[in-house]
C-alpha cells in the first residue's frame, strides 16, 4: 500500500475515495473500506483512504484531558494495508485545514488535486469547517458533473450501530468482549517491556511490564485478562493486570502487567502486542503472598480455558 502525505502524489490521483478519522478500524469502518476496494476494482481503478493525523482535538482544543485512541497511526496504517486498500493519504491535520469550507475542501483536494472518481463515505461522514460537509453537499458536486458519492449503511451488533466512542466506552468497563466483536478482532496495546522489581517472579509468577508505544492509546478498565501476547511473529497465552497492585506495590502508580505462560525468555526493552480476549475479574488486595499465590494460579486457569488450552 502507499502510503503518503503530499495531495499532490500522482500515485493518488484517479482513485475511488473515502475520508474519515478510522480511529481503530472497527467493523463500521471495514464495511467502508469492503465497499471502497470492490467499486475500485469494478471501475479498474485503485482505492485511496484519506485519514487524518494527529486528532483534531490536539490541534484545535488546550484541554485534551481524556482523549484516548484506539489506534495509533502505525496501527492503523497496518490494518488498513490488511483490508486491501492501495493507497492512503494521511493529511496533516492543521488550524488551516479546520477552517477550510467544506465546499473549498471538496474542489481544491478532491477535484483539483487528487481529480477522484467516486467518493465512499459512511452515514454519519462529516468534514471541513464546523463540520458542514456532509453526503448531501457531495451530491451537489454530482450534480456538477464531478464525481458520484455512495452513502454505506451503518452496520450494527445487536441492534445497536458501532462507533468508536462505544468500542471506548466498552473498554473503559473492561467489556474487551464487546469491544472485540464491535472491531472484528481482538482489542491490541503495543509496548515495550521495562525492567521491575521482580516481585513477581519470587512467588512464580514473573510478569513482563508494559510501556505503551502510543501515550495516547486507551488502556482497559483495572482488572485482570485473559490475553495472547505476540512477541517475533509468535503468540503466546498469558494473562495480564491493570492496576496499581495493592498487594505487592505501595497501591499509587498503575502498571501493565503480563505474565506470559510457559514463557521464559528475557524481553526488556522488546516491543510485544498484547490482544485482550477476556477480563477475568477486578483487581484486588490479598490479605497475604499465599493468598495471592493461590488466586494467580486460579487466574492461569481460567486464563488458559478462555484462550482455549483447556476444557
Amino acid at each position: 500500500m502507499i502510503v503518503s502525505n503530499n495531495i499532490n502524489d500522482p500515485a493518488l490521483k484517479g482513485a475511488v475515495a473515502t475520508i474519515g478519522f478510522f480511529d481503530g478500524v472497527h467493523l463500521g469502518h471495514r464495511h467502508i473500506i469492503e465497499k471502497l476496494v470492490t467499486t475500485a476494482k469494478r471501475l479498474g481503478t485503485k482505492s485511496l483512504l484519506i485519514t487524518l493525523w494527529p486528532h483534531p482535538r490536539l490541534v484545535l482544543s488546550n484541554d485534551t484531558h481524556g482523549l484516548k485512541l484506539l489506534s495509533s497511526i502505525a496501527e492503523k496504517i497496518e490494518t488498513i494495508e490488511d483490508e486491501g486498500v492501495n493507497a492512503m493519504l494521511v493529511l496533516e491535520f492543521t488550524k488551516s485545514l479546520a477552517e477550510t469550507p467544506a465546499k473549498d475542501f471538496v474542489y481544491n483536494i478532491l477535484v483539483d488535486s487528487l481529480r477522484i472518481k467516486r467518493f465512499i463515505v459512511g452515514y454519519n461522514n462529516v468534514f471541513g469547517k464546523n463540520g458542514e460537509g456532509n453526503f448531501h453537499l457531495l451530491k451537489q458536486f454530482e450534480t456538477d458533473g464531478y464525481f458520484r458519492s455512495e452513502q454505506v449503511e451503518p452496520i450494527k451488533i445487536d441492534n445497536i450501530s458501532i462507533s468508536s466512542s462505544k468500542i471506548r466506552t466498552a473498554l473503559e468497563i473492561g467489556n474487551v468482549s464487546l469491544a472485540k466483536r464491535m472491531l472484528s478482532r481482538p482489542y491490541s496495546l503495543t509496548g515495550t517491556i521495562e525492567g521491575g522489581q521482580q516481585i513477581g517472579r519470587s512467588i512464580g509468577f514473573p510478569t513482563a511490564n508494559i510501556l505503551p508505544n502510543e501515550p495516547l492509546k486507551l488502556i482497559p478498565a483495572q482488572g485482570v485478562y485473559a490475553v495472547w501476547v505476540s512477541f517475533k511473529d509468535e503468540v503466546y497465552p498469558a494473562m495480564l493486570n491493570i492496576g496499581t497492585r495493592p498487594t505487592l506495590g505501595d497501591g499509587l502508580y498503575q502498571t501493565i502487567e503480563a505474565h506470559i505462560i510457559g514463557f521464559n525468555r528475557n524481553i526488556y526493552n522488546k516491543t510485544i502486542t498484547i490482544l485482550f480476549e477476556e477480563r477475568l475479574r477486578d483487581e484486588m488486595k490479598f490479605s497475604s503472598i499465599n493468598a495471592l499465590k493461590e488466586q494467580l494460579a486460579n487466574d492461569k486457569e481460567n486464563a488458559l480455558r478462555v484462550l482455549g488450552f483447556t476444557n
